[in-house]
Protein backbone atom coordinates (compact mmCIF):
# COMPACT_ATOMS: atom_id res chain seq x y z
CA UNK A 1 0.00 0.00 0.00
CA UNK A 2 2.59 2.47 0.71
CA UNK A 3 4.50 1.80 -2.30
CA UNK A 4 0.90 3.07 -4.14
CA UNK A 5 0.56 6.07 -2.01
CA UNK A 6 4.09 7.26 -3.17
CA UNK A 7 3.46 6.69 -6.72
CA UNK A 8 -0.22 8.65 -6.06
CA UNK A 9 1.73 11.33 -4.50
CA UNK A 10 4.12 11.84 -7.69
CA UNK A 11 3.30 14.68 -9.48
CA UNK A 12 4.22 18.36 -10.72
CA UNK A 13 0.89 19.53 -8.73
CA UNK A 14 1.72 17.58 -5.93
CA UNK A 15 3.00 20.97 -3.85
CA UNK A 16 0.48 19.99 -0.97
CA UNK A 17 -1.13 17.04 0.31
CA UNK A 18 -4.28 18.81 -0.04
CA UNK A 19 -3.33 18.40 -3.79
CA UNK A 20 -1.90 15.17 -3.36
CA UNK A 21 -5.37 14.07 -1.64
CA UNK A 22 -6.99 15.38 -4.51
CA UNK A 23 -5.10 13.43 -6.96
CA UNK A 24 -6.13 10.10 -5.26
CA UNK A 25 -6.57 7.63 -7.67
CA UNK A 26 -10.01 5.68 -6.96
CA UNK A 27 -8.25 2.60 -6.58
CA UNK A 28 -6.58 3.96 -3.54
CA UNK A 29 -9.26 5.85 -2.02
CA UNK A 30 -11.37 1.88 -2.20
CA UNK A 31 -7.92 0.65 -0.75
CA UNK A 32 -8.18 2.89 2.11
CA UNK A 33 -11.42 2.51 2.54
CA UNK A 34 -11.97 -1.26 2.28
CA UNK A 35 -9.27 -1.39 5.23
CA UNK A 36 -10.81 -2.24 8.85
CA UNK A 37 -8.13 -0.01 10.37
CA UNK A 38 -9.38 3.94 10.74
CA UNK A 39 -6.85 5.21 8.08
CA UNK A 40 -6.32 9.54 8.52
CA UNK A 41 -4.23 11.82 5.81
CA UNK A 42 -3.40 14.53 7.82
CA UNK A 43 -1.25 17.76 6.57
CA UNK A 44 2.18 18.57 7.83
CA UNK A 45 0.08 21.19 10.36
CA UNK A 46 -1.98 17.93 11.70
CA UNK A 47 -4.69 19.23 9.82
CA UNK A 48 -7.85 16.06 8.66
CA UNK A 49 -7.17 15.73 4.71
CA UNK A 50 -9.32 12.51 4.01
CA UNK A 51 -10.73 9.62 6.84
CA UNK A 52 -11.20 6.22 5.46
CA UNK A 53 -15.07 4.56 5.93
CA UNK A 54 -13.62 3.20 9.37
CA UNK A 55 -12.38 6.64 10.27
CA UNK A 56 -15.49 7.89 9.08
CA UNK A 57 -17.48 5.84 11.20
CA UNK A 58 -15.50 6.72 14.47
CA UNK A 59 -15.07 9.98 13.97
CA UNK A 60 -16.84 11.27 16.82
CA UNK A 61 -14.50 9.58 18.47
CA UNK A 62 -11.31 10.88 17.03
CA UNK A 63 -10.81 13.88 14.51
CA UNK A 64 -7.17 14.91 15.33
CA UNK A 65 -3.91 13.10 14.70
CA UNK A 66 -3.12 13.21 18.48
CA UNK A 67 -6.16 11.55 19.12
CA UNK A 68 -5.96 8.79 17.10
CA UNK A 69 -2.36 8.22 17.87
CA UNK A 70 -3.67 8.36 21.61
CA UNK A 71 -6.39 5.72 20.64
CA UNK A 72 -2.80 3.24 19.42
CA UNK A 73 -2.79 4.63 16.31
CA UNK A 74 1.09 4.99 14.53
CA UNK A 75 1.97 7.23 12.06
CA UNK A 76 3.40 7.55 8.97
CA UNK A 77 5.71 10.54 7.40
CA UNK A 78 4.52 10.54 3.56
CA UNK A 79 7.01 12.28 1.85
CA UNK A 80 8.86 12.12 -1.77
CA UNK A 81 12.24 12.85 -1.79
CA UNK A 82 13.29 15.87 0.72
CA UNK A 83 9.47 17.49 0.15
CA UNK A 84 7.56 16.52 3.42
CA UNK A 85 3.55 16.29 2.69
CA UNK A 86 2.16 15.15 5.71
CA UNK A 87 1.46 11.94 7.62
CA UNK A 88 -1.05 9.09 7.53
CA UNK A 89 -2.18 7.63 10.78
CA UNK A 90 -3.13 4.27 11.16
CA UNK A 91 -5.44 2.64 14.38
CA UNK A 92 -5.36 -0.86 14.44
CA UNK A 93 -8.82 -2.67 14.51
CA UNK A 94 -9.67 -4.13 18.15
CA UNK A 95 -8.83 -7.67 17.65
CA UNK A 96 -12.28 -9.95 17.61
CA UNK A 97 -13.14 -11.83 20.60
CA UNK A 98 -12.54 -15.64 20.89
CA UNK A 99 -14.88 -17.91 21.05
CA UNK A 100 -14.18 -18.69 24.71
CA UNK A 101 -14.44 -15.06 25.08
CA UNK A 102 -17.65 -14.80 23.78
CA UNK A 103 -18.84 -17.86 25.84
CA UNK A 104 -18.03 -16.69 29.11
CA UNK A 105 -19.54 -13.65 28.20
CA UNK A 106 -22.73 -15.10 26.99
CA UNK A 107 -22.90 -17.02 30.65
CA UNK A 108 -22.42 -13.70 32.59
CA UNK A 109 -25.02 -12.33 30.78
CA UNK A 110 -27.67 -15.00 30.78
CA UNK A 111 -26.60 -16.04 34.65
CA UNK A 112 -27.27 -12.12 35.26
CA UNK A 113 -30.57 -12.30 33.44
CA UNK A 114 -31.81 -15.62 35.50
CA UNK A 115 -30.62 -13.15 38.86
CA UNK A 116 -27.85 -15.61 39.87
CA UNK A 117 -30.06 -18.70 39.44
CA UNK A 118 -27.67 -21.46 37.75
CA UNK A 119 -30.22 -24.19 37.09
CA UNK A 120 -32.12 -21.62 35.26
CA UNK A 121 -28.95 -19.74 33.27
CA UNK A 122 -27.97 -23.77 32.44
CA UNK A 123 -31.38 -24.22 30.89
CA UNK A 124 -31.69 -21.09 28.70
CA UNK A 125 -27.80 -22.01 27.34
CA UNK A 126 -28.92 -25.74 26.45
CA UNK A 127 -26.22 -26.58 28.48
CA UNK A 128 -26.29 -29.34 31.81
CA UNK A 129 -25.90 -27.66 35.28
CA UNK A 130 -22.47 -29.83 35.31
CA UNK A 131 -21.02 -27.78 32.25
CA UNK A 132 -22.01 -24.52 33.40
CA UNK A 133 -19.90 -25.30 36.89
CA UNK A 134 -17.33 -26.03 35.22
CA UNK A 135 -17.10 -22.81 32.41
CA UNK A 136 -18.04 -20.90 36.27
CA UNK A 137 -15.10 -22.38 37.66
CA UNK A 138 -12.51 -22.44 34.49
CA UNK A 139 -13.48 -18.62 34.87
CA UNK A 140 -12.28 -18.41 38.11
CA UNK A 141 -9.15 -20.18 38.13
Amino acid sequence: MRDAMKRNLAGPSAATLGGVVEQLSPIVRALLDSRDEEIMLADTRGGMLYLNAAARAARPQASTPSQLIARGGRALSLQLGDTMFGEIIIVPREPAATWADQERGAIRQTLQQAGGRRAETARRLGISRTTLWRRLRAERS
